[in-house]
């Protein structure tokens, strides 16, 4: 990846590759203690000459986010991380199956493997990106029972997941989804063809069987100025009186 040939935001190279990975120290996904790989290979890796890494390094010291050890390497800092408040709400799955009708868009094939760590279950993994328009509108990790997977391979692998289930008649007992606000960083910026550290939608889904069994889970990621939500509320009669 050459960091100076994706869509960039009008800032200082160092100043970005610093924002980044303030995201993910602060979001939590760079855990207090996690070491960060060498100057050298995060230049290798974003093509950005190693000056670049240290001023940025050097910012995230400087904010007391990183350590720098002698001989060691440098680690992340334990910080403080800002605690989301969490609205509940809940919904049919009727709706959400209205709401990924919606969407309206094209499931290319991508990276598939098999995951068997589970011990019982063995879950298909599978990485693809949905299109609309023929532009990129959403990176999809997704985690499916191996078994289901099996009952219509050709079609998971090329259409929406959670519409398939419903049409082969998989039967899913609870189901739950979490949306957050997030940034994208460079691999991501390069895959969606968005600006390295703009907004994104980030939402997490699981489906369970009647014994609690995850049957599937999605990670699915949408720039911030290509989704937005609408929440139509019923009213009851004691609302209206």
């Amino acid at each position: 990846m050459n960091l100076q040939s994706i869509k960039r935001q009008a800032v200082p190279l160092h100043a970005e590759v610093a924002e980044v990975v303030r995201h993910q120290i602060m979001s939590g996904e760079l855990a207090s203690g996690t070491k960060l790989p060498a100057l050298r290979e995060l230049s290798e890796r974003l093509g950005v000459a190693r000056m670049t890494v240290v001023q940025a390094m050097n910012t995230l010291e400087d904010e007391g986010l990183i350590e720098k050890h002698s001989g060691r390497g440098t680690f992340v800092k334990e910080v403080a991380i800002p605690r989301r408040h969490t609205l509940q709400m809940k919904a049919e799955m009727s709706q959400l199956h209205s709401m990924v009708a919606q969407l309206e868009v094209s499931a290319f094939d991508g990276e598939t493997s098999v995951d068997t760590s589970d011990g019982d279950i063995d879950f298909r993994l599978m990485r693809r990106m949905h299109a609309r328009d023929g532009n990129p509108f959403c990176q999809v990790d997704i985690r499916l029972d191996n078994a289901v997977f099996e009952q219509a391979p050709d079609r998971f692998c090329k259409e929406i997941v959670v519409t398939v289930l419903k049409e082969i008649g998989v039967a899913v007992a609870s189901a739950r989804q979490k949306i957050t606000i997030s940034y994208a960083d460079f691999e991501l910026a390069q895959a969606l063809e968005i600006k390295v550290n703009s907004p994104v939608f980030r939402v997490f889904r699981e489906f369970f069987d009647a014994d609690g069994q995850l049957i599937y889970s999605a990670k699915l990621i949408y720039p911030g100025d290509q989704l937005e939500m609408e929440i139509e509320f019923a009213v009851d009669q004691a609302d209206k009186a």
